[in-house]
């Protein structure tokens, strides 16, 4: 999917169908990457992608799967890997019975489940916890709900063993929160899936995701939301809205790969008249700024394995470096390419 990770994904709508993953079960049409314009309009405030401007976003409500399926999640026996994402609960997440439903799971090649990461609401008070289990269910929860209008860290550690000697471990904000010991695997996992699985049809709401990784070592949360530096290896959207690029690099040296930076908020729209700066190994491979963006910094990647870096600059106001100004951005977009 991505390098240097062995497998990640931000969900960009350039991205190879569906959404840079192998595979899509989406029975019901609830599964979708909105772009963050579209996410602005919820009245919650920290409804926006965890980074650039889209996520991937399930509308609970029936009791069919949503899922994406990846080929390049697989840790062979003995070994340990780790898979991370970013989950945020919007407040809408409630349910009029009890819930148990799986939102990762680590599977063998031919789709046996062996370890999963899940949530639970409980009706009563549609508090929403998460937990793992060694198998086809959740059997642990953290301790604390989660809260909702917030987005989390989530990341699961598995170490496989045929032996009787794996491990589970989930955590919450880079803090351990439910470990699992002796796990008996039947076999190697060979694929991943993310999204909803066996829910009830009295479960509603929207669970958002974003910035998918798994390698073989700790991912760990991000130190900032908004960094003023970012490492690309994959096309998507540095920053939205108004904003300064101080420098960019093609960090690479594979011959062919060619990073583009556009000015736009739109990844599937990307017209000459936006075209900012390229840098390929054949002309040059950095660029000093400042380059001005009126619609956000989007860097296009192509070649085998390319990377990029691309420094922007925090002083040309709030638009991308908050929630808050996404949103209000969002809100105030009119009559530009790719509006939704």
């Amino acid at each position: 999917m991505a390098f240097p990770w062995i497998a990640s994904g931000n969900f960009d709508t350039t991205t190879a169908t569906p959404f840079g993953w192998d595979s899509e079960q989406d029975t019901g049409s609830r599964l979708d990457v909105p772009h963050y314009s579209e996410l602005a309009r919820f009245p919650w405030s920290e409804c926006a992608p965890w980074r650039g401007a889209y996520c991937m976003r399930i509308q609970m409500g029936d009791t069919n799967d949503h899922t994406l399926t990846e080929g390049d999640i697989d840790i062979a026996d003995a070994a340990t890997a780790f898979a991370s994402f970013y989950l945020y609960l919007a407040p809408d997440v409630i349910a009029s019975a009890d819930d148990v439903w799986n939102i990762f799971e680590f599977q063998q090649a031919a789709g046996t489940r062996e370890a999963v990461c899940g949530l639970r609401i409980t009706a009563a008070t549609d508090a929403v916890e998460i937990g793992i289990g060694d198998g086809i269910a959740v059997t642990d929860y953290s301790a604390a709900a989660l809260e909702k209008n917030r987005w989390y860290h989530v990341e699961i550690g598995m170490l496989v063993s045929t032996a009787g000697v794996g491990t589970l471990t989930l955590y919450v904000d880079g803090v351990s929160v439910v470990a699992l010991t002796t796990l008996t695997n039947a076999a190697a996992v060979g694929t991943g899936v993310l999204g909803t699985q066996d829910t009830l049809s009295t479960t509603t709401g929207t669970l958002l995701f974003d910035q998918f990784i798994f390698d073989d070592l700790r991912v760990y949360p991000a130190r900032e939301r908004f960094p003023t530096q970012h490492i690309i290896t994959a096309s998507g959207h540095v920053f939205v809205g108004p904003g300064m690029v101080d420098t960019a690099a093609l960090l690479s040296t594979t011959s062919g790969n060619i990073m583009r930076l556009y000015d736009t908020d739109t990844g599937s729209v990307l017209a000459a008249q936006d075209f900012v700066a390229e840098l390929d190994l054949a002309a040059h491979t950095s660029i000093e700024g400042p380059l001005r963006f009126l619609r956000g910094c989007f860097a296009q990647l192509t070649g085998t394995n390319p990377r990029g870096q691309v420094i922007v600059s925090r002083t040309q106001g709030p638009r991308y470096y908050s929630a808050w100004g996404m949103r209000h951005y969002g809100l105030t977009r009119k009559d530009r390419v790719g509006n939704v």
